[in-house]
This record gives C-alpha cells, structure tokens and sequence, in this order.
C-alpha cells in the first residue's frame, strides 16, 4: 500500500489515453468499482470483446444505430471521405486535428473513441467515489485494452488511489517486459490474470503472440505479495476444449493461484466492430450452453481450484 506521504506529486501529471470510464462497474474486482479503460493493446486476438481498445491512438468510430445516412459528414469533410463508409483503422491521422465530421454530425453518429487525460485527473474521480468502494468492498480496476501498454501512466494512477486508501486492481494479458508488471505489482492489490491457451502454437495462431512472456511473467508474478485471480475467456472452438480448460488450470493450481475465473462468449461485442466498420470473425460462434459450463466448472474444480463463472 503505497503512502500519501510518500507520493511524488509529479505522478499527477504523468499523461495517458483512456476510451471510457465506469463510475459503477460490478465486475473486474470485489464490490462498486471505477473501471478506467486504457487504450491499446498488444495483442491481436480473434475474439477481441472491445475492438475499439486495441489502437493505442483515438479513433473516430461511427455508431450505426444513430445513423440516418444524412450525408452531412461527407459534404463537410476538407479531404472528401465520407466518414460514415470508412473503417476506424482507415482514417488517417490529420482527421483527428480536424474532426469537423464529429462536430457537425447531426445524430452524433461520429465519436472520438479514445482521449489524453492525467494520473491525477482520474485519482481525483476515484477519491470522490471513496464513500461508495468503502461502504462496498470495492475500488478502482485498471482494464483495456491493457495497461501496461502504458505502464507510467498505469502506475501512477495506481500509486494514486493506494495513497488514498483506495483498493486497485489491474485486469491484463500479461504480455508485457517483466520490469514494467513488477513496478505495476508494488502499487496493486489484485492482479485479474488472463490465460488464454497454454499451448504456445494455437495462442500465436490465434492472439498473434506467444504465450511465453504471458506464463514467464504469471509464475514470477504469482511469487509476488499481490492477490492474483485467474480468468480464462471461454472462445468457442478455440479456448474452451475440455484438454485446454484443464491444461490452464494445471498450470494454475502449481503456481498456487486458486481463485479462477471462467468468462463465457459473449456475441455482443460484434456491434462494435460494426463501429468500426470491420467484420466480426466470430459471426457464426455459438455460446456454451449452462450444462457445458458446468462440466468445465467441475473439472477445475476437481484440481482443487475455487472456480466462479463472471467477470
């Protein structure tokens, strides 16, 4: 628990980018929390849930469901796009500087997703919510994107709120240099640990990545004095094979961590990567039904874990 008194008062300014911000969350972390969802990500995987987190810069995305198709953005447009028919990832960086198509869209179908704040900007929002995490448990969740694609800013807005008593996790993939994860370790209180595949091939195929710097950084990690609670996304016919689910929770169990989490599909994402005008690749998954869940639950459970379904 870092000290108020001990705090360098420059880590207020240390600057980062976020995409959004969760005043009430009640998940990622025990009791009423301040999600804070920072850009960029270094992982590319398939069944990516918030496509609009993976680019570290802003975005302009277009909200299908508000567009009227007006034509307004098009006419308006310096450069003559039409903003409404070009993917997020198209756009070029000038827009940004610009951003005549979001000010005048008529329906507020055209939104910057992604914005430069500060460490103490958001430690400031964390301290006025401190009534509600202490009359529930709960506090504030550093969550993605990943973190550590920003790790100064990750960590000072951590330091922060420990020095005002408030109660920090970070949620990540754990792919990250091993220094940055431990300077984030000394100012955390739970670490939200993802696994997705312990086999390296299949998660290099699938996330663009191998596993190894993840599952190196999880055991030294799990070495450290912070509370680390395993998550395994359940991906229909990627992650959640019987021999896969247990592979992951071997893994756990020798590394001690016996609070795990299992996250079911969930399809919902696909309207936002109509956001960002890209296809869903997950299109035609099917979500698990209760009764196979609860075959995977047993099956952890039988290794001796404590295993929950959730977030």
């Amino acid at each position: 628990m870092a000290s108020s008194e001990k705090i360098d008062p420059t880590l207020r300014e240390v600057s980062g980018t976020i995409f959004d911000i969760d005043q009430t969350a009640t998940h990622d972390g025990p009791g009423l929390r301040m999600n804070v969802y920072l850009k960029g990500c270094p992982l590319r995987c398939l069944w990516c849930h918030s496509p609009e987190s993976v680019a570290p810069q802003p975005q302009i995305v277009w909200l299908d469901t508000r567009c009227d198709d007006c034509g307004t953005c098009a006419q308006i447009c310096p450069q003559g796009f039409d903003p409404a028919q070009m993917p997020a990832d198209e756009r070029p960086e000038d827009c940004l500087d610009c951003l005549l198509c979001v000010q005048q869209c008529p329906n507020r179908a055209l939104v910057v997703k992604g914005e430069q704040t500060t460490a103490g900007t958001i430690a400031d929002e964390a301290v006025r919510l401190i009534p509600f995490f202490r009359r529930t448990g709960g506090g504030v969740t550093l969550t993605g994107g990943e973190p550590l694609m920003q790790p100064d800013f990750a960590c000072a807005v951590a330091a922060l709120c420990q020095a005002q008593g408030i109660h920090v996790a970070v949620e990540t993939c754990g792919f990250a240099p091993w220094d940055s994860l431990e300077k984030l370790a000394s100012v955390t209180d739970l670490f939200l640990y993802d696994v997705k595949l312990i086999d390296d091939q299949h998660h290099l195929e699938f996330t663009g990545q191998s596993n190894q710097a993840i599952l190196d950084n999880l055991r030294r990690l799990a070495e450290l004095a912070p509370e680390v609670v395993g998550r395994l996304p359940l991906i229909p016919g990627y992650t959640d094979a019987p021999e896969d689910v247990k592979a992951v929770g071997h893994l756990w169990k020798k590394l001690g961590i016996d609070r795990v989490w299992l996250l079911p599909f969930n399809p919902a994402s696909s309207g936002k990567y109509t956001w960002m005008q890209q296809e869903y690749p997950l299109a035609d998954a099917q979500v698990q039904s209760e009764s196979y869940l609860q075959q995977l639950v047993a099956l952890l459970r039988s290794l001796g874990l404590t295993v929950n379904i959730g977030g």
